[in-house]
This record gives structure tokens, sequence and C-alpha cells, in this order.
């Protein structure tokens, strides 16, 4: 069998019939989907079992929420498939894509195929395409290592911050013990990714959006994350480490603190977003924490060289007067965008 696609189920019952269709709806028909239901409480669970009634190419397998990552992983240890898709339940792909796919691994038998992706905000309606800028074959280490050199960004947002745009090589996986971490609950696919990387040997990128993607209110990426800052650190050694394995950190180093201290500032604004139900007294632990942290030093690492003139002001400022600089440049920065609007 050529695929499996591993589907970790929680709650979706409103996208749920939508996104398997999609995948049924598939030009081949040569793949089996694994239907892992984490303690789902509202209809999903049914609906699984009604699609796997119909379809003998559905396994559905009820399991006790133990969060995403090891609902993947017990996905990934019943697969039969020769490549892994790791589709999320509230998500869409094309019609031809798994055929497109399938004529890529026949041909070159890659570790990775990946593919870009539209990737739409229900609560803003809005659209965004992100994908790799040309089709490529990186065949062996030497040509993976000058792509990384000068990788554009949007070719990196799609070989390490997401994993449903792609097929991962079952045995590549085996071979090399990949799993998600469970103990992670921000970027897990990010660290997956990053630790592949390690011991790839051959990647297939493709530009088309085969896959679509949906950033929804209720998204674990559209929350506030009260306390990300370990996992934050966790993410950046694990891209560090992928560098390393190249031999290319030392030239590299400065654009990932730069493009780390950028998320974790991110997440630092992040403090005032509406979506943040923390109170006044919460608020202030969490910046004292933040204050004092490695994520601290990355995001004025990130202010320093980003060459915007209001950086240098807000790096003053927390510099200056620490916690009370960093209160100041979030209430101005708050005050900002509500102008823009």
């Amino acid at each position: 069998m050529i695929l499996t696609v591993i589907i970790p189920i929680y709650n979706v019952e409103k996208y749920l019939k939508k996104t398997l269709n999609s995948v049924l709806n598939q030009k081949i028909n040569d793949f089996e989907i694994i239907l892992v239901d984490n303690g789902s409480t509202d209809e999903s669970g049914a609906i699984c079992d009604e699609f796997a009634e119909k379809d003998t190419r559905i396994r559905v397998f009820h399991i006790t929420n133990g969060g995403v990552s090891r609902a993947r992983n017990f996905g990934l240890a019943q697969a039969t498939g020769d490549y892994i898709h790791f589709m999320d339940s509230d998500d869409l792909v094309e019609p031809e894509m798994y055929e497109q796919f399938s004529n890529i691994i026949k041909k070159e038998y890659p570790d990775i195929v990946m593919c870009g992706s539209l990737q739409i905000n229900s609560r803003r309606h809005t659209e965004m395409v992100v994908a790799p800028e040309q089709e490529a074959f990186l065949n062996g280490r030497n040509q993976i290592a000058e792509y990384l050199n000068q990788i554009p960004l949007n070719d990196m947002q799609c070989l390490i911050h997401y994993i449903w745009n792609k097929w991962y090589k079952r045995e590549f996986l085996l071979k090399n013990k990949l799993s998600f971490s469970p103990t992670l609950n921000l970027g897990e696919d990010y660290v997956f990714n990053c630790t592949a990387l390690k011991s790839i040997e051959k990647i297939y990128k493709v530009p088309n959006t085969y896959y679509h993607y949906f950033i929804r209110g209720n998204s674990l990426v559209s929350a506030f994350q009260s306390e990300p800052w370990k996992s934050r650190q966790m993410l950046f050694d694990a891209h560090k480490e992928s560098y390393k394995s190249f031999g290319i950190w030392s030239e590299n180093k400065n654009a990932i603190m730069l493009e780390e201290g950028k998320m974790c500032f991110a997440a630092l604004r992040s403090v005032n977003s509406s979506r943040c139900e923390l109170s006044f007294a919460e608020k202030t632990a969490f910046l004292r924490k933040f204050s004092d942290s490695e994520q601290m030093k990355l995001t004025v690492f990130y202010l320093k060289n980003s060459g915007k003139n209001l950086h240098r002001v807000w790096l003053f400022l927390i510099q200056k007067f620490n916690l009370f600089g960093i209160r100041i440049m979030l209430l101005a920065d708050y005050a900002e965008r509500r102008i823009r609007g």
C-alpha cells in the first residue's frame, strides 16, 4: 500500500465529513485512513464509525484524550503504508494531491515530498498562499545543505513549520525513530521536522497548493499561550541542531536567531491580544518570567537587528527600564494597532 493517512480527531463534528470526503475523492485509491478519535465528546466518534462502515480503507481507533502528538504516534504505530500523511481533521486536500505525490515517489522515492498550502483564516475571512518557490528534487545531504543556506522564507515555512503538507517515507521515520513529543503543546510539528532534517537524504518539493489549512477562532495557534517559553527554547534548539547536522550553523546563526526572536516578540505582544484572558496580576507574573528568560535575549536580538526605527525605541525602553519598559512598549504597541484598526 502506497500511503497511510493519519487523522487525529477531537470535537470536529462540523468539519469532519468534508475533510474525509476530500481524502476519499482523491484520484488514486491505494491508501488507508487511520482515524484516531482522541476522546471526542461530540458526534465526531460516531461520524468516524459511520465512514468506516462504508469504506474498508478506513480504520477507527477510540482512545482517551492524550493530546494530538500521542494520537499521531498511535496512528503511526498502526500504519502499513509506504508513506505517511499527517492530516488535520478540519482541513481539505485537493483532488489531485495524492495522484501527483504518488507519481513523484514512484520516480524518485524521496524521504519527504512537500507542497504549498492555501491558509484560510475563518475568523478574519482572509486567505494566504504559502508555497515553495519552485519544483526541485534535492538528492543528497550536500544539495539539501546548499538549499538551506539560501532558503526563501516560504520554503522555510513549508519545510519546517508544517507537517500536513508532506508525505513522509514510513521506513525513514521508523529507521530514525521519529515521533512527536507528547510534552510539547506548542511547535510539535516544528520540532518533528527539525529532527527529521538531521537524517534526511532526499526531499522533493512542488509549489502547488494542494493542501487547504483552516485557521479557526478556537484554534490553538490563534490562542494566547501563557507558558510558551520552554517550548520556544526547544524549538530554537531543534532548529539549531538540524543546521549543525549539515555543518552550516555558523553561517546561518544570525538569520535563525532573528527569525526566532521575531516569533518570541510576537508571543510577547500577544499578552495584549483580545484573546488573552489573564488577569493583571497574571500578566505581571508572565512578563516578569519573560524578562528573565532566554527568549528575552532573542527578542532583544530581533529588535536590535530588525532595521525598524520603532523597534529601536522599544529596545531602549526594555534595556533602560526592564519590566516597566516592557509594559510601556506593549501599551504603545496596543495603541498603535487600535489606531490602525
